[in-house]
């Protein structure tokens, strides 16, 4: 790994430790601030390679910061902003850190009483990672 990729790397990471001790102090919104703006940095890179984990871990953690809030409409703001990026607007191959995200986008959905989107997510989910499979939906004898 070159000295600038880790070098990101650990930015990140503090970033993201920084952000949970303000989330212990209960300052939620300077939280989904700095989430928002570490989203919008990775989405600004130019780096030829996948940043589709990078940014898989930020919109998951703003999500649920999100959801803790009890931010409906941001919390699927966020996620459809992932699925647009890493899915809809990725001409490359699909990636698990992607699908992870549609899972948990898929958990959210359900949770809200969309049963036909939740299931349309997650069958997408499972057809960019095929080991989501069985341990999301129990699924070894149904083909998606």
């Amino acid at each position: 790994m070159s000295d600038t990729k880790e070098q990101t790397y650990v930015d990140i990471a503090k970033k993201h430790y920084f952000a949970q001790q303000k989330m212990k102090n209960t300052e939620l919104k300077s939280v989904r601030k700095m989430y928002q703006q570490a989203i919008k940095d990775i989405m600004n890179e130019e780096d030829e390679h996948c940043v589709h984990a990078r940014l898989a871990v930020s919109t998951l953690v703003l999500a649920l910061l999100l959801q803790r809030m009890q931010n409906v409409k941001g919390t699927r703001s966020v996620f459809n902003n992932f699925f647009h990026a890493a899915v809809i607007e990725n001409r490359e191959k699909d990636c698990a850190c992607s699908a992870k995200v549609l899972q948990a986008y898929s958990l959210f959905e359900m949770s809200q009483g969309h049963s036909m989107k939740s299931l349309q997510l997650v069958t997408r989910a499972v057809r960019m990672d095929e080991t989501l499979k069985p341990a999301v939906l129990g699924l070894e004898e149904v083909s998606i």
